[in-house]
């Protein structure tokens, strides 16, 4: 191929480069028409950024309105047209040109939260050491029991919450606290699936394990936060 079309389906290539498009028509517009003078052209120019921007506002506007929805894309795209409509080119390239880069800014914050997100998820391990029948099993992380005794070795991730029962350890908790300095675990302290014990060897309690994690509480909450 000799064009590469990726960016039409790629929502934040395509907000990018709208975005870029029609700002760069308003600059060139803001120049013809203040400092050569030809305010036709500039006029031309202005409409132009609108269309550009105008048109995924546009497209939004109607899948909306085929699903019954009436969202603030509607409405800008009403706005811009009416400042067409009325001869105000410079409003109608604004307001456009302002709502994507919201938008772009919007996607491209989205994407970076998704990104860590998944980093965060892939910080429980997918195994854990549990103890059964006084024997050392190794078990999917998943399959661990409520109760059940999990030997974290140093260096390991920890594959559940639970209580220390036995051990001690400096434990890094940053994927869970933020906090950069590993925290001292000793038997009756918390600890969470996700964080890693650095330098000890400990036996947990398993208190939480798959979606019951504290890990997983916070994944859940900011997918929700990001749909609401």
């Amino acid at each position: 191929m000799l064009f590469n079309t990726s960016w039409i389906t790629d929502p934040l290539r395509r907000r990018q480069a709208l975005t870029a498009a029609s700002g760069a028509l308003i600059l060139a517009a803001l120049a013809a028409d203040y400092l050569a003078e030809l305010s036709t052209l500039g006029a031309g120019l202005m409409v132009a950024a609108a269309l550009m921007a105008g048109s995924d506002i546009a497209m939004c506007a109607w899948s909306a309105l085929r699903s019954r929805y009436i969202g603030i894309e509607l409405l800008v795209t009403i706005a811009a047209v009416g400042a067409i409509a009325i001869g105000e080119f410079w409003e109608a390239a604004a307001v456009t040109f302002l709502f994507m880069l919201g938008a772009y800014l919007e996607t491209r914050t989205l994407q970076k939260t998704r990104r860590a997100l998944q980093d965060l998820l892939e910080q429980a391990p997918l195994t854990a050491i549990v103890l059964r029948d006084g024997r050392q099993v190794e078990v999917a992380a998943s399959e661990v029991l409520v109760g059940e005794t999990v030997l974290v070795k140093p260096g390991a991730k920890l594959p559940v919450d639970g209580e220390v029962i036995e051990g001690r350890a400096a434990v890094d908790e940053s994927a869970i606290t933020g906090e950069s300095m590993p925290a001292e675990k000793r038997a009756g302290d918390q600890v969470f699936a996700g964080t890693v014990s650095q330098d000890g060897l400990l036996r947990v309690r398993a208190t939480g394990v798959g979606a019951d994690t504290t890990l997983a509480w916070i994944v859940r909450r900011v997918e929700e936060a990001q749909e609401a």
